[in-house]
């Protein structure tokens, strides 16, 4: 496999997408707010609490989440706030302590009555029991979230075995299992809370691949903008960049093209399945219109987000979208230590109620 050149291009891999940037007006109002719940359950010491509201995941809920309203805003940050504090954590927990973490956070969504009694569930618990009252009656919906969010956290332990054991899958197994990590399809789920979409709608074989493809966009675009960032923490073997590289034994910049080029098939696909869906009539259609636009809406925004925050690139990422020139970072701590983990997933008195 050849070396890592220091800059290299990153691609525009939306390029073809028709869903633009669309920003819900309610984040001045909400971000404050969703910090300090995010704060007051002390997951963080101060100055990786620091860094994590930098990268500003109410940002991302703003671009990526429904557009009704300030509450549904505000779901979408807890949303995206829990992702990546329940990635943080999983990325440094052992398989058995990934398992424990991701049976409690289940535990607490099919129980939302109870306080729980550690950090990170009742963080869930908190967040799962705002949604419901925001969203209302969609049990359905609520079913097939709860059903996708269970995949990704069973998924969570996957990527920490293969983390543990060093593996580097081929880039269609690593796709297989990436579609789950990624978050996109419980996402998907989430945003379409409400709609009261029927379950024979997302058995039908064109909203599972359009489903699927939309995920696998979300995957590679992460990957792509996450790369560096990855490296510099030494995670970067869970990389769909490192999976092509190591496949086809080629470098980081020839990687980059064929994510282009995969990239481009999955939108060429999406939209011709998305021309030849089926009538389940016209109220359906409607809910079926608006969920896809929101899934649009969603690939659009992870992607936009990559560059308005300061995760991936710090302060360059609007100069990277234009330049579309990045540098690889040096080796980097994460969030998190093993102490603090330790600490926050432990049974630990639990803060006040922030709503």
């Amino acid at each position: 496999m050849a070396s890592h050149s220091t800059q290299f291009t990153v691609p525009d891999l939306l390029t073809n997408w028709p869903w633009k940037r669309v920003l819900n007006s309610h984040l001045g109002e909400v971000r404050d707010e969703a910090n300090a719940w995010v704060e007051s359950f002390g997951l963080f010491k101060p100055e990786k609490f620091a860094k994590f509201k930098a990268c500003d995941f109410n940002l991302l809920a703003a671009l990526v989440g429904p557009l009704e309203s300030e509450d549904h805003l505000r779901i979408s940050c807890d949303l995206m706030s829990f992702y990546f504090a329940f990635d943080e954590y999983t990325d440094l927990a052992t398989r058995e302590e990934a398992l424990e973490i991701s049976r409690g956070v289940m535990d607490t969504f099919r129980n939302t009555d109870m306080p729980a009694s550690n950090k990170i569930d009742e963080m869930a618990r908190q967040f799962f029991k705002r949604t419901l009252d925001v969203v209302g009656d969609d049990v359905p919906g609520i079913e097939r979230f709860i059903v996708d969010f269970g995949a990704y956290t069973a998924s969570i332990i996957q990527e920490a075995d293969d983390r543990n054991t060093g593996l580097i899958r081929s880039v269609a197994d690593y796709l297989v299992l990436r579609r789950v990590t990624c978050g996109g399809k419980p996402s998907f789920s989430f945003f379409g809370l409400g709609l009261c979409i029927p379950d024979e709608v997302f058995e039908h074989p064109l909203v599972k691949s359009m489903i699927e493809g939309a995920t696998d966009l979300i995957a590679v675009t992460n990957d792509m903008h996450s790369y560096g960032l990855e490296y510099s923490r030494g995670l970067d073997g869970h990389n769909v960049v490192t999976a092509i590289m190591n496949e086809h034994n080629i470098g980081l910049q020839e990687a980059l093209y064929w994510l282009s080029g995969f990239a481009t098939a999955t939108i060429g696909k999406f939209l011709s399945d998305l021309s030849n869906l089926p009538s389940w009539g016209k109220q359906v259609d409607g809910a079926v219109k608006e969920y896809f636009n929101r899934v649009g809406r969603c690939v659009r925004g992870y992607d936009q987000w990559s560059y308005e925050t300061k995760r991936y690139y710090g302060e360059a990422g609007l100069l990277v979208q234009q330049s579309r020139k990045i540098f690889l970072r040096p080796r980097d701590e994460a969030y998190l230590t093993r102490e603090q983990l330790e600490v926050s997933s432990g049974a630990t008195s639990m803060p006040k109620v922030l709503n």
